[in-house]
């Protein structure tokens, strides 16, 4: 490693990881805001918010990663341009696109440890907190090895796996339902290979049912069923892990088990090319900083560095998910609205870079 790479180093690393406290305090905080409201419910105590909040925090980490690697770039490198730093680098021989790839440097070596969250202590920390939030609130719901177990009425519900497209719309995959009498004698129970919630009752298909009496055991297969049901698809979202919170490995693993089971696995294929490509978005971004730190914001403040760090960064992450909803409704293109964007950005920049100064 030169010397410039360590010079950089020395700038960027802290600037990133302040801008990184910074953003994920603001995000817990808001989080906790919100979490308060909740206290009450159930045995949900401020104690168990705290702990809730607390496991979150990989998984938040992880996801601000993004943005803190622009904004502390740019800050970093406008730091070394408010002391004429740059100048002296470049009277030294070393080119604007040369300082921009070690700016690159620093935020990859934080980076290893964002996909470590992100990856590994996140996923997990987030299934704690979901069990935590649903043992807390409710005694109708507990998840276990066996998947997703739901108490409705005189009924209970086991799911392996769980998808939420969005506001009350949940899918169970790989579906037991176990239907009880008032004597608490198990009276029938259904097998389905996929149970979607629709107002009130949920659409089940791949059906085997059996039905139990004291003199016999009655299997039938059919197509489709609507079942009734008590559940509120609100409380199964709020104690879910939503695809983007899981690691790569398990959306792999989802989607192998959807393509078997010819199932619609879209929302994790699409969150799998999004966690995929994610360390190359975080290293476009802070390479994209690097011309703002030659040009005006020489004479710039911190608050100017910083306004224009969060654009960037928010700009970005807006007009990739515009891309990427279109890709999701066209059901086609979810790799080149990945990488496309990102590519995009590090051609434009390298150009800014080599572009002679004014």
């Amino acid at each position: 490693m030169s010397r410039l790479d360590l010079l950089v180093l020395k700038a960027v690393i802290p600037a990133v990881l302040l801008a990184w406290v910074v953003f994920v305090g603001f995000d817990t905080l808001l989080a906790l805001l919100n979490e308060l409201d909740e206290i009450g419910i159930g045995s949900y105590d401020l104690t168990r918010v705290l702990e809730y909040i607390a496991l979150t925090v990989p998984r938040r980490l992880y996801q601000m990663f993004s943005t803190a690697a622009v904004v502390g770039c740019m800050l970093g490198l406008g730091a070394l341009a408010a002391r004429s730093e740059l100048i002296a680098l470049q009277a030294a021989g070393a080119s604007r696109l040369r300082i921009g790839i070690s700016g690159v440097y620093a935020v990859a070596l934080l980076l290893i440890v964002a996909m470590v969250l992100g990856e590994w202590i996140g996923p997990r920390a987030d299934r704690m907190a979901a069990d935590l939030s649903a043992q807390s609130k409710s005694q109708g719901i507990a998840f276990s090895g066996s998947g997703l177990w739901l108490r409705d009425g005189q009924a209970v519900w086991n799911a392996k796996r769980i998808v939420v497209g969005g506001p009350g719309q949940v899918d169970l995959w790989e579906v037991w339902r176990y239907q009880f009498g008032a004597d608490a004698r198990m009276q029938e129970v259904l097998k389905a290979e996929r149970a979607r919630y629709t107002g009130g009752s949920f659409e089940l298909s791949g059906i085997v049912r059996d039905q139990l009496s004291d003199a016999e055991v009655k299997s039938g297969k059919e197509d489709s069923a609507s079942v009734p049901t008590l559940l509120d698809p609100g409380l199964i979202e709020s104690h879910t892990v939503r695809p983007r919170q899981q690691g790569t490995a398990d959306l792999l693993e989802t989607i192998r088990y959807a393509r078997v089971n010819q199932l619609d696995a879209l929302a994790f294929e699409s969150a799998f090319w999004y966690r995929v490509f994610y360390p190359l978005v975080a290293l476009a971004l802070a390479f994209a900083a690097t011309p703002f730190a030659f040009g005006n914001l020489r004479s710039g403040g911190l608050g100017q560095r910083l306004l224009l760090g969060m654009a960037l960064g928010i700009g970005f992450y807006f007009g990739q998910r515009t891309l990427i909803n279109l890709a999701e409704t066209n059901r086609d293109g979810l790799i080149l609205v990945n990488l496309g964007p990102p590519l995009l950005l590090i051609a434009l920049t390298a150009w800014a870079l080599r572009r002679p100064a004014r």
